[in-house]
């Protein structure tokens, strides 16, 4: 009679146990999501200031053009600094994403769509 109890209550205790590492597993396991790192280079071109989100917009011209965001504490800047005036050349790596937004009478609203956010950047003077 006990053998019969016990092959009765396995499948149980096993569905309870597996249940409960997948649990465990799910939120006790931390996976780094990715990001796709791009690059870009080239003079600036044109800078906009994004009063709104705190940030500017960089214009780069060729050999690998388009529009970037410099984002304060996200971006690493190395060499001159010189992000804020058009003419230095820029090289450097973004992440897909961002926004440059501007004031307007009843809030803010979106100035620029940029290709993505520098990550790291280096200038010429």
């Amino acid at each position: 009679m006990k053998h019969s109890f016990l092959v009765r209550k396995s499948p149980f205790i096993f569905g309870i146990t597996v249940s409960l590492f997948v649990v465990v597993a799910s939120f006790g396991l931390f996976v780094k999501p990715s990001k796709a790192i791009l690059e870009f280079g080239g003079p600036i071109t044109n800078v906009f200031y994004c009063p709104c989100s705190w940030n500017l917009a960089i214009a780069v011209g060729l050999p690998s053009p388009g529009l970037f965001m410099y984002q304060p504490g996200v971006t690493m800047v190395y060499s001159f600094y010189q992000l804020f005036r058009p003419g230095p050349w820029v090289l450097g790596t973004y992440t897909p994403g961002g926004s440059c937004m501007q004031f307007i009478p009843y809030g803010c609203a979106p100035m620029a769509f940029p290709q993505g956010t520098i990550t790291e950047v280096g200038t010429s003077l």
